[in-house]
């Protein structure tokens, strides 16, 4: 079975959403460099796309291939760090947003509004 990125979603139905057209296997084919019946072999086989594959469709259809490597979980989301503004919309975009907790340092969940959180000095009511 085919990697899927975060939210289940296959390569090509990502570079759809984020390029706003319809991609046939031919498209997906040529951006891979390899002969369509290859590529129509190759789309639902284990570890497809691979680290090197999304580099390149990401750079053929002008997509942050690192946003693209994280989506998939080839790099890990502290990844996330190094990507700069257009990076990072299009990493929300494809849904990545949705999968972001909200965690300070150490992964402690941090309150919406610090004046409104409990006082360790006082009693519980």
């Amino acid at each position: 079975m085919a990697r899927t990125n975060m939210d289940g979603k296959p390569i090509r139905r990502v570079l759809e959403w984020l390029l706003n057209r319809d991609l046939t296997d031919a498209d997906m084919a040529a951006a891979l460099d390899v002969h369509p019946s290859n590529y129509s072999r190759h789309k639902d086989g284990d570890g497809y796309p691979s680290f090197e594959e999304l580099a390149t469709l990401g750079e053929h259809f002008d997509v942050s291939p690192r946003v693209l490597q994280i989506a998939f979980g080839l790099l890990d989301t502290d990844a996330l760090i190094l990507l700069d503004e257009d990076e990072m919309q299009q990493y929300l975009e494809q849904g990545g947003g949705n999968h972001m907790n909200a965690t300070g340092a150490g992964g402690k969940k941090r309150p919406k509004n610090a004046r409104l959180s409990p006082r360790a000095d006082l009693p519980a009511l």
